[in-house]
């Protein structure tokens, strides 16, 4: 049970990031992008996961957890290198942050597949990561319209990610 909270919390966290960072473009927020952006989190974890039932007995709980807070900092990194104040930090050309992105999410279905959670968890999760995203970019928006003097209000999701990323090596 502690395992499931702590796992939701990263997934709310990360998609709350993910839906706050789409806001630091100049251009508005098309609704492709959170169609896309959840089927892309859908997808790769249902991946993970069938891969994740398959090695349970080769790769520890723990090394996972390690393995995604290291891919949390490498994404945080990432998106501290990648960012463009026009285009924010998703745009076309830029492969390395959604590499990292989608490594997370794969490693992040290994380790349901590790615990046994199975599809209706991993449609739950995308459901809340999902609401994430636009609570994400709602939130951002806001602060973004109180603090629209400071350039670097753009990097504020990341500290959420930080926050929940050492939470989770704990």
């Amino acid at each position: 049970m502690w395992f499931t909270m702590i796992i939701l919390v990263f997934v709310f966290t990360i998609g709350m990031t993910i839906g706050g960072l789409l806001a630091a473009p100049r251009d508005p927020v098309r609704p492709i992008q959170f169609i896309l952006f959840s089927l892309f989190f859908l997808f790769l974890c249902y991946i993970g996961m069938i891969t994740g039932m398959f090695i349970t007995g080769w790769i520890g709980l723990r090394f996972i957890e390690i393995v995604l807070a290291i891919l949390a900092l490498l994404f945080i990194v990432a998106c501290f290198s990648r960012f463009h104040p026009t285009l924010g930090f998703f745009h076309p050309e830029d492969k390395i942050l959604f590499s990292v992105l989608a490594l997370l999410f794969f490693i992040m279905g290994i380790e349901w597949g590790l615990l046994e959670l199975r599809t209706f968890f991993t449609i739950a999760a995308a459901l809340l990561f999902t609401a994430a995203l636009g609570l994400g970019l709602y939130v951002q928006m806001q602060i973004r319209k109180a603090l629209w003097r400071y350039s670097y209000i753009a990097y504020a999701p990341l500290i959420w990610l930080l926050f929940v990323t050492v939470l989770k090596l704990l």
